[in-house]
């Protein structure tokens, strides 16, 4: 290990270690200031015996919600991510108290407690973040790409342009390849780059120490928890297979049992309510039912709270929904900006039918139209459709289903409880971010966009965009 990755894994322990006091020193605080700066053993010695259940849970909601990779976070999710953090632990340690017989812990502390934490640690975590992106700084980079060299482009440019510079943007057959790589830090390589470009240039990356960015075809995507294996003395990979042991699949049935119907008994004054909101605008269904792809190209009908107008796709047939998609109803746009549409498919979760985690159930129609210009898609169905899932958590609505595809596969590849559980909670911080539910808009292309940011960002080609 070098210098550099040893002093980057001691930064982050030390930042672990900080947050741990701080979350404990949230406590202490609380407790003092409940009862004048004289606790009383009766009430602090329960404190200090679930202490370390306080600091186990607090490091599993932060690995939850994505606070060990600070790099990757703007200050704002950063902020929001401590709050769900601080939030969960303090439902958690409510819980610990109870089967710990704490009843002597005093509530008053737990919400105290639970707003210093927040503060100490967003004060915290800001010095952190400004000192991480400082250290990081802004490195030059190059992509490399064909048909969605723009569309790769103009997602780095709009999301990490604070992490990355575009210094040049290229085609798989420009000739100054090798004069670009000398320059920059970083490289960025599309999918439909072809494998033997590919090797050159993680070739040279590798030598040159420069770090390598690749968008997985399902070559890549195969590899991912590959065994390392070997006939007589000739290492070999072995490819695990797409789809469930059959104990995992038992496994995954029982935590769907599980949390269809905690989710059922959580959400039903919810449900309730949004069942009236809706009868009362336009008097018609509550529900709306569709028929949908789930494991092994098996049909069912999914069922949803109705968010648009009756009969909405009589005179436009089978689309996406837009942004601004006046099918939409007044109602339905909080609703689908909140994801409580979704909400009765726990009833389809519970028969059977869709998984709490898998790959998000798609329309016989478009898995036609999908199938025959997107070589992964058909994959999808070797799990069971699901509520929620890698997909959903790590894109948008409007990550193109390319993408959404490959966030599958690799959900596919490395199913594990444990990634279920994380994505269930991770669902919680999706769930109030509009960009993660907004609808399926148009973007400028790259050049405009480039103008606008006021770059200067050496295209290879003229005619390429």
């Amino acid at each position: 290990m070098k210098k550099r990755e040893i002093v980057t894994e001691i930064n982050k322990i030390t930042v672990y270690f900080i947050d741990i006091i701080l979350v404990l020193l949230g406590i202490y605080l609380a407790f003092l200031l409940k009862f004048d700066f004289e606790p009383p053993k009766f009430n602090y010695e329960p404190a200090l015996a679930i202490m370390p259940f306080i600091v186990l849970a607090y490091l599993v909601y932060m690995f939850v919600f994505s606070l060990n990779d600070v790099l990757k976070l703007s200050l704002g999710e950063t902020i929001y991510s401590l709050f769900l953090t601080v939030l969960c632990l303090m439902i958690t340690t409510a819980f610990i108290t109870f089967f710990a017989r704490g009843f002597s812990y005093p509530r008053s502390v737990l919400l105290i407690s639970t707003v210093i934490q927040f503060i100490l640690l967003t004060l915290w975590r800001i010095i952190v973040w400004r000192l991480i992106r400082r250290s990081h700084g802004v490195k030059d980079c190059l992509i490399i790409g064909n048909d969605t060299l723009e569309y790769v482009t103009k997602k780095i440019l709009i999301k990490q342009r604070d992490l990355y510079r575009i210094k040049y943007v290229c085609n798989s057959e420009t000739t100054y390849l090798d004069e670009y790589l000398n320059e920059i830090e970083v490289v960025f390589i599309c999918g439909d780059v072809n494998l033997e470009l590919k090797k050159y240039i993680i070739d040279r990356a590798l030598m040159e120490r420069k770090s390598i960015y690749i968008v997985p075809d399902i070559y890549e995507l195969s590899l991912i928890n590959s065994k390392l294996s070997r006939a007589d003395d000739i290492p070999m990979l072995k490819v695990q297979k797409l789809g469930l042991t059959m104990e995992a699949a038992i496994a995954k049935r029982f935590i769907d049992l599980l949390f269809s119907l905690l989710g059922i008994i959580i959400a039903s004054p919810i449900m309730l309510v949004t069942a009236v909101l809706i009868k009362l605008e336009d008097r018609a269904n509550v529900f709306f039912t569709q028929e949908r792809v789930t494991l092994g190209g098996k049909l069912f009908n999914v069922i949803k709270f109705r968010t648009m107008v009756i009969n909405a796709e009589k005179m436009t047939g089978p689309v996406l929904a837009g942004e601004d998609d006046p099918r939409i109803t007044r109602i339905g746009r909080y609703i689908r900006a909140t994801r409580i549409d979704e909400l009765p498919q726990l009833f389809n979760v519970l028969m059977g039918d869709m998984s709490i985690v898998g790959p998000r159930p798609e329309r016989p129609y478009f898995i036609e139209q999908f199938n025959k210009t997107i070589p992964n898609f058909k994959y999808r169905t070797l799990v069971k459709a699901g509520l929620t899932g890698l997909a959903q958590i790590m894109g948008k609505y409007t990550t193109t289903p390319e993408d959404k595809a490959r966030y599958d596969i690799v959900y596919i590849k490395r199913y594990s409880i444990w990634l279920d559980l994380k994505l269930i909670l991770e669902t919680i911080k999706i769930m109030f971010m509009k960009e993660s539910s907004s609808g399926v808009k148009d973007e400028i292309t790259l050049r405009e966009l480039i103008k606008k940011l006021n770059l200067e960002i050496t295209i290879d080609k003229d005619n390429l965009f």
